[in-house]
């Protein structure tokens, strides 16, 4: 039997501001973003640990940002606009919103909207690509989230890796992981992947970060690209954890959204953060699953 609604009745957190920066507190949990940079998410901490990597690692590329699929359509670097120009930004209720200008390039714009539920201990992220052209694009939604290098990404493995995927990852138990080496990290190495059940996880000792969104069939990804992407520099600063949503077409004058929860959790014991662990794969599929029917 489903729970009454007024047990699954979110705990909203009020958005404070300081120093420019816009927050979400409450317990051990603290979010930070700065509309200056892009509407960037700058800190996502749990206890006071960061699960970001911050600009002293690398001045252009940290934190979590946003970006538009397939990147064959902007190369590089990422469109202004989207990823690093100034954002207007407000709070609506409960809401920290930010408003980017419009990409002259792409022809669209973006606003970001987030929230954070104290009940579930969770940050719910909401993106919304507008068409302010005069014809059709077709897009996919893209969060890339930069944390420390030498920890412990994993995914339900779907329908494989795709080209030109080159980072070595390992299969066991139905999932994909990959352990950071900077030994084989010589070059730029990515993964492209399908992935299963919605959620793409990071471990770093034991801070356990969790994305979960909407499954993305193969046949829906955007080309060149894929639902779930793992990135590794050669600098050995950072590592990518990337989730895409659908490859859709947005008509003239209308609007895309796509959403992305984040939990944080600490490792319970017995939980390792170990290639293969099925208890850590376990616990992540019970955290998504109780926090997809707390949503229902």
């Amino acid at each position: 039997m489903d729970a009454p609604p007024s047990t699954r009745a979110a705990v909203s957190v009020t958005p404070v501001v300081e120093a420019g920066r816009y927050g979400l507190r409450w317990g051990d949990w603290a979010f930070e973003v700065d509309p200056a940079v892009g509407g960037r998410v700058v800190a996502y901490r749990l206890g006071g640990q960061n699960l970001l990597v911050g600009p002293e690692r690398d001045p252009g590329n940290y934190g979590s940002t946003f970006w538009t699929g397939p990147q064959s359509a902007w190369g590089w670097p990422p469109v202004a606009e989207i990823d690093h120009a100034p954002y207007a930004a407000s709070i609506e209720g409960t809401a920290i919103v930010l408003r980017g200008p419009t990409s002259p390039l792409l022809g669209v714009s973006v606003e970001k909207r987030f929230t954070a539920d104290q009940k579930r201990n969770a940050i719910r992220s909401e993106f919304r690509i507008r068409n302010v052209g005069s014809t059709a694009v077709v897009l996919a939604p893209w969060q890339i989230s930069r944390v420390p290098s030498g920890g412990l990404s994993f995914f339900p493995t779907g329908d494989g890796a795709f080209a030109p995927s080159n980072l070595a990852v390992q299969q066991a138990g139905g999932i994909t992981w990959y352990a950071f080496d900077a030994a084989s990290v010589t070059d730029h190495q990515k993964l492209f992947a399908d992935g299963r059940e919605g959620w793409l996880a990071h471990v770093a000792g034991d801070a356990l970060f969790v994305k979960r969104f909407a499954p993305v069939p193969r046949a829906r990804q955007a080309p060149g690209e894929a639902q779930i992407e793992i990135y590794a520099t050669p600098a050995h600063t950072y590592v990518e954890i990337e989730a895409q949503g659908s490859y859709d077409e947005i008509p003239p004058g209308e609007t895309l959204t796509w959403e992305v929860t984040w939990l944080a959790r600490r490792l319970p014991a017995g939980v390792t953060a170990a290639v293969g662990d099925p208890a850590l794969a376990d616990f992540v599929r019970t955290l998504v699953a109780a926090d997809a029917r707390a949503t229902e």
